[in-house]
């Protein structure tokens, strides 16, 4: 791949290539959760709440979701004022739970992901390539985020 240089085209820059592939998973994610009052990002964190449901730290939710701390408080303060989650303090500590409500909630939850991932088997009926890729992304990100070297084979 080439360069990012004024001369390439766009197709060649691979920050163009993944900032487009966002924006077209993004509106996969926001077309399949319209019709629940939550964006798609807040459904992952029910679902990380509702398979724990003891409850997380913001610092645990954060770095599970890969997301800043103070990106976790707003989103649970969305979620605690829709009541699908709650927090608890023991002691120094405060922990964010799933309510009843949330748990309630929660196969519309995986119905809307389900139709983000049946709007991508539609639109590639390779599956396995399309689990393959999605989990040489899934490493490709952890490697970038811990400053390593990545090599993937991509023979198909």
């Amino acid at each position: 791949m080439s360069k990012c240089r004024k001369e390439s085209k766009f197709d060649d820059c691979l920050y163009f290539t993944i900032s487009r592939l966002f924006r077209i998973a993004n509106k996969y994610a926001e077309d399949a959760f319209s019709d629940l009052e939550i964006c798609p990002t807040h459904g992952y964190l029910m679902i990380l709440l509702d398979e724990q449901r003891e409850g997380l730290s913001v610092s645990e939710i954060a770095d599970k979701l890969a997301i800043a701390p103070s990106t976790v408080t707003r989103f649970v303060d969305k979620l605690t004022e829709k009541g699908l989650v709650e927090r608890e303090k023991e002691g120094k500590k405060s922990y964010t739970k799933i309510t009843k409500k949330g748990i309630a909630e929660m196969d519309s939850v995986f119905q809307a992901w389900q139709r983000i991932n049946d709007k991508f088997i539609r639109k590639i009926s390779n599956l396995p390539y399309l689990k393959g890729i999605s989990k040489d992304m899934g490493q490709l990100a952890d490697y970038l985020e811990e400053g390593e070297k990545f090599e993937i084979d991509f023979t198909i």
